[in-house]
C-alpha cells in the first residue's frame, strides 16, 4: 500500500469525486457543495505539496523580518523567538517541523509586541506598527490567494503572480 501524501491525496479526491459525490441525493445541494469544496482542497494540497516547504520557509523568513522590525520599534523582548528562528534558518536544510514551530513562536512574539506597542498609547509608534503589519499582511494575502488560485475563487480583476513566481522572487 502506498502511504505517501502525493499518492493518497489525489486518490482520496478521486474516490470522493467518482464514488461519493454521485451517490449523494440530488436534493442535498449543500452537502454536494461542501463535498466539492473538500475535493478542491484535496486537489490543492496534492498540487501544492512540492511547494509546502518553500512556502513555510518563505513565511518563516517574513515573520522573522516582521518580528525584528517590531522588536526594534517596541524594544520588547521576543522570548528568544528571533534568535531561535535565526539559528534554525542557518541550518541547511532546516527541519520542516521545527520550521513550523519557529514560525508559530514568531507569530506569538509578534502578537505580543504589537499589543505592547499599541498599549503605550503613542500614535507614532502605533502608526509604525500598523504600517509594518499591513505590509506583511499584504504579501501574505498575495501568497495565500496564489496558493488557492486553482480553485477558481479569483475573478481576474486584479491578477496575481503565481505562487511559484512569488516564492522564487522571495
Amino acid at each position: 500500500m502506498e502511504l505517501r501524501p502525493e499518492f493518497l491525496l489525489p486518490a482520496m479526491a478521486k474516490t470522493l469525486r467518482d464514488v461519493v459525490l454521485p451517490a449523494l441525493d440530488p436534493a442535498q445541494q449543500v452537502a454536494a457543495e461542501q463535498l466539492n469544496l473538500a475535493i478542491g482542497f484535496l486537489d490543492i494540497l496534492a498540487l501544492r505539496l512540492p511547494l509546502t516547504f518553500a512556502f513555510d520557509l518563505d513565511e518563516t523568513r517574513r515573520h522573522l523580518a516582521l518580528a525584528e522590525t517590531l522588536a526594534s520599534l517596541t524594544g520588547r523582548d521576543d522570548d528568544g523567538a528571533i534568535g531561535n528562528a535565526h539559528a534554525l534558518l542557518a541550518a541547511s536544510p532546516a527541519d520542516p517541523a521545527a520550521l513550523l514551530d519557529a514560525c508559530r513562536a514568531l507569530r506569538h512574539a509578534t502578537c505580543a509586541m504589537i499589543e505592547a506597542g499599541h498599549a503605550r498609547g503613542q500614535p507614532s509608534l502605533s502608526a509604525a506598527i500598523s504600517q509594518a503589519v499591513n505590509a506583511f499582511a499584504q504579501v501574505q494575502l498575495m501568497r495565500e490567494r496564489a496558493w488557492v488560485a486553482p480553485m477558481g475563487f479569483e475573478n481576474g480583476a486584479d491578477p496575481i503572480p503565481t505562487i511559484e513566481a512569488q516564492l522564487a522572487g522571495a
